[in-house]
């Protein structure tokens, strides 16, 4: 570790130690379970980890730039969602991770051709500011959106007008627990893959259980939610006043959902590391899916 000028030396513990870059992959609930514990009490160490990387800033995935701390924000003690640095959060950087395990290179990544489903984020910025827009496809969902975007391509995840097999990789960000018919979001996604493509997501997770948490049902008869628990909305750039309806907390047997959609292997990532900056908030680090046609 280099220790950034004029601030005094750490002397982390061995358990922060340890969460300087950790990195599990999991093929189900049944082997995540069996750590769940563990992981939730290294969940106790955040706020050293956060002290850590305030004091010798982060080393960012895929371009090894070193952030230095006081290019760092942190908003809140979500880390997940709070901890921003070059417009990317730490669930951004997680994804990084992932994707330069899969790809090696930015240069590698570039020769793919991608389906990003956002474009109004700091990571679709910053995708497009490291890739350029050749093969590089951003989109918004568009319907009810409380003001113009026409620049920006709608497309429905539930009815992407994409041919088939056009994509070698789609990165879906806080997605899966708006989708009205998430099975149906799955197989569009498999659809319009490439034999061998990938699916790299995050999305809100019920992490420690199997099922999902479903919160409200789409009725194609009306058109409408029909709410099973109070209604829940998060921020939505294009919806910034009404928010995004939460359908569902999707939990492990997304990835069983996956595999009945057409992926042939569906894993799940938890990335650790305050060297990069991806920390969490009850687990200590994120938990992102990948997923291969």
């Amino acid at each position: 570790m280099v220790q950034a000028p004029d601030r005094p030396a750490l002397m982390p513990s061995e358990g922060v130690l340890a969460l300087h870059d950790l990195r599990h992959s999991y093929g189900g609930f049944g082997e995540f379970q069996p750590q769940l514990a563990a992981l939730l009490q290294q969940g106790g160490l955040l706020g050293d980890c956060v002290q850590v990387s305030r004091a010798l800033g982060i080393l960012e995935p895929f371009t090894g730039e070193h952030i230095a701390p006081e290019a760092i924000q942190i908003q809140g003690p979500n880390y997940r969602e709070s901890l921003i640095a070059n417009g990317l959060l730490s669930r951004n950087r997680a994804v990084l991770v992932v994707l330069e395990q899969l790809f090696g290179s930015l240069e590698q990544l570039g020769q793919q051709e991608i389906y990003l489903v956002e474009a109004l984020t700091g990571f679709a910025l910053w995708l497009r500011r490291q890739l350029g827009q050749e093969r590089l496809i951003c989109s918004e969902f568009l319907e009810d959106a409380e003001q113009a975007f026409s620049d920006i391509p709608h497309q429905d995840l539930c009815a992407l007008t994409f041919s088939d097999a056009s994509f070698d990789l789609v990165l879906c960000n806080e997605l899966f627990e708006h989708v009205q018919d998430l099975e149906l979001a799955f197989r569009e996604i498999a659809r319009v893959l490439r034999p061998g493509g990938r699916l790299v997501a995050t999305c809100p997770l019920a992490f420690g259980q199997a099922e999902a948490i479903v919160k409200a049902r789409h009725n194609p008869s009306t058109g409408a939610p029909e709410h099973l628990t109070e209604a829940e909305f998060h921020g939505d750039p294009v919806r910034p006043e009404a928010g995004s309806l939460v359908y569902r907390i999707p939990a492990w047997d997304v990835l069983e959902q996956l595999q009945g959609a057409g992926f042939s292997e569906a894993r799940m990532h938890h990335i650790a590391s305050w060297k990069h900056g991806v920390l969490g908030s009850d687990l200590p680090g994120v938990l992102v899916i990948e997923a291969q046609r």
